[in-house]
């Protein structure tokens, strides 16, 4: 057991494409002071903030919320290849006399102390700073309050990782091998694409009016950091009647996302390690099929010059075989488009009153 957890910890992170020179104490070392110094940071707002109304506090709570939603969903797909039976997993571990269920157990050891090493660097000034703004002048509630603040964001965070988890382990068991590997590398940039949108775009709706508006319901309803926010407030004596439907949202979601998680990562370890071995990895294509005639129907038509028309199709076929390239571009993509879509937030809400065609700041920006 204390092998494998070694082993999956050191190999749960691509050190090749994160950090170029592999060694994972720098990487941990480096990734934990930084979540630790915007904790700081944040924990510093908690002293200008102490003798505001709880209402005006609900802002920053959502937004501590969501900056442990978007590390763990971040971390998770960082992770992505590594938390499923791989070939490496199959060839290594299949032919030896280790029981499944230690190697089960080590390698949710391994997930939970990076995803806990992660949710707690990033909190660790501000949820002990912040309890003590919204708690009563007693021990018990100072303790309770520090209680919830830990309990909720662990929950934020587990709960992200699980969905993620549970979508790749349920289409891991529905299709081979072979198509989960190239359906899984569209989901990695989906997921990164889908978690940083979600924390440069939301909109701000930690308000008694924007939570109880009809118009911000759809938001809400896929916004697990709001989900979140009303758990907290209702563990804190809250009797916002929004915040009610948010907590039931938040534990129903959590639950659910836990149980097919787990049934989904046990299937996925007790059925894929033999059948990875017998199946094979990603290989070209077949050029007469649909998909890949029309790939090239396109490549040809771009580019004028036959050189250029061989270079578009070898970098499309690299980043389509190889997992680096693929994590490299999902990163690119997934903060290049969420971040200019926050910058014409206001255009796709409506509340911009200039036209988009026109020159105007936000949308050069």
């Amino acid at each position: 057991f204390r092998i494998l957890y070694r082993d999956f910890l050191v190999r749960l992170v691509d050190l090749e494409v994160v950090y170029s020179g592999g060694d994972p104490m720098n990487l941990v070392v480096q990734f934990g002071a930084v979540l630790g110094a915007f904790s700081f940071v944040l924990s510093l707002e908690c002293a200008y903030i102490r003798h505001a109304p709880r209402v005006a506090l609900w802002g920053f709570e959502e937004f501590l919320l969501r900056n442990t939603i978007a590390v763990v969903g971040l971390f998770t797909v960082l992770a992505w290849n590594a938390l499923l039976p791989e070939r490496r997993d199959s060839l290594v571990l299949g032919p030896l006399p280790i029981r499944l269920r230690t190697i089960l157990l080590a390698k949710s050891a391994a997930i939970g102390t990076a995803l806990g090493a992660a949710v707690v660097a990033l909190n660790a000034f501000t949820g002990l700073a912040y309890p003590f703004v919204i708690a009563p002048d007693t021990f018990s509630g100072v303790a309770f309050s520090v209680g919830a603040y830990w309990t909720v964001t662990l929950a934020a965070g587990l709960f992200i990782f699980c969905a993620l988890l549970a979508a790749q382990g349920v289409v891991a068991q529905l299709v081979s091998y072979r198509v989960f590997l190239r359906i899984s590398a569209v989901m990695q940039l989906g997921a990164l694409v889908l978690i940083l949108g979600s924390y440069f775009v939301a909109p701000p709706l930690a308000s008694p009016a924007r939570l109880n508006a009809p118009e911000s319901q759809r938001w809400l309803s896929v916004l697990p950091s709001y989900w979140f926010l009303g758990l907290f407030e209702r563990w804190e004596g809250s009797t916002q009647t929004a915040f009610t439907a948010l907590a039931a949202r938040a534990v129903r979601n959590l639950a659910i996302a836990a149980i097919v998680a787990s049934v989904a990562y046990a299937l996925a370890w007790s059925r894929s390690l033999r059948r990875i071995v017998e199946e094979p990895d990603i290989a070209p294509g077949d050029r007469t099929r649909p998909a890949a005639r029309l790939g090239s129907f396109f490549a040809a038509k771009l580019p004028a010059r036959s050189l250029d028309r061989v270079i578009v199709l070898f970098t499309a076929r690299t980043i389509a075989r190889s997992r680096q390239h693929r994590l490299l571009l999902a990163i690119l993509t997934g903060i290049g488009v969420p971040f200019a879509l926050a910058s014409v937030r206001s255009f796709l809400m409506g509340t911009y009153k200039d036209r988009w065609d026109t020159p105007n700041p936000p949308l050069a920006a």
